[in-house]
């Protein structure tokens, strides 16, 4: 099928943004991939609301191109924290095939909601981060110990179901939802649930991508208040601006979270994320 495409197609398609669009998708990069390695979590919170918003994107659009982006964050991140021996094997192998399956059906259902619907439906989740932030702020809370974990089959796959589900849906890595459940269910320490976080989306978000990627052409994509239909190899339009600040943000911000007082770095990440959903609410 590849083969049968017009290279002329492809350049014309890729790469025809206007200069300051190149610059946003970079410098949302950046930003990106910093959140994706400070806090384990695929950087698709910023990339959606950012595309949707300041680049005036159709969200389901805007969706599939921070699920292409999402792999490229979450695996410098995975292999910085594994360096750091944070990562928890047993508990990977028990959700990554649950949370595969749970992904596609996510993504399906997510084709099903228009624009209009999605960007309501992404605001109330953005205020859940919201208060799940708010909530790690608050003093007097105390961290899961190594001996306190309970790890078993069914927890895993309660763990996959619901963030593979819920990244399928909302278009994101799945980090936002797999790392406060699975210090819930699992009982595991913060720093074990981001490392075990990023792994997890290594694997997701591949299967994630093109289950979007390829699906995307059937759904309905609003383009200057006219809905159309899109191309699969629309979303590397702008995936492909994102991915090389992405990497580079992940990695560095994957390096401070083992140095930088993650405090800080949460209230700084809870005004932006209350920006967007106000915005994508009102």
């Amino acid at each position: 099928m590849l083969a049968n495409l017009d290279p002329q197609i492809w350049s014309y398609e890729i790469w025809t943004l206007e200069l300051w669009e190149i610059g946003v998708l970079l410098g949302i990069g950046i930003i990106a991939g910093l959140a994706g390695g400070l806090l384990g979590i695929g950087g698709a919170v910023v990339n959606i609301p950012a595309i949707s918003l300041l680049i005036g994107r159709d969200i389901h659009l805007a969706q599939a191109a921070a699920m292409n982006v999402t792999f490229f964050v979450a695996l410098p991140a995975a292999i910085r924290h594994y360096k750091e021996g944070q990562l928890n094997a047993r508990l990977l192998k028990l959700v990554v095939p649950a949370a595969l399956l749970a992904i596609i059906g996510g993504v399906f259902l997510s084709g099903a909601i228009s624009d209009l619907w999605m960007q309501r439906i992404f605001g109330a989740f953005l205020i859940y981060v919201i208060i799940v932030n708010i909530i790690k702020l608050l003093p007097g809370r105390v961290d899961y110990g190594v001996g306190e974990a309970r790890i078993t089959r069914g927890r895993g796959i309660l763990l996959g179901s619901i963030g593979g589900g819920g990244a399928g849906l909302l278009g994101i890595g799945g980090g936002l939802l797999n790392v406060p459940l699975s210090q819930k269910i699992c009982r595991i320490p913060l720093p074990v649930a981001i490392a075990t976080s990023s792994a997890i989306m290594c694997f997701t978000s591949i299967i994630g991508a093109i289950t979007k990627d390829a699906t995307l052409p059937m759904v309905p994509i609003m383009i200057d208040g006219t809905e159309t239909s899109v191309p699969w190899y629309e979303p590397f339009k702008y995936s492909i601006w994102l991915i090389p600040t992405c990497v580079f943000g992940s990695w560095f911000g994957a390096k401070l979270t083992h140095s930088l007082p993650l405090k800080a770095v949460r209230i700084i990440f809870l005004v932006v994320v209350a920006a967007a959903a106000l915005k994508m609410l009102w």
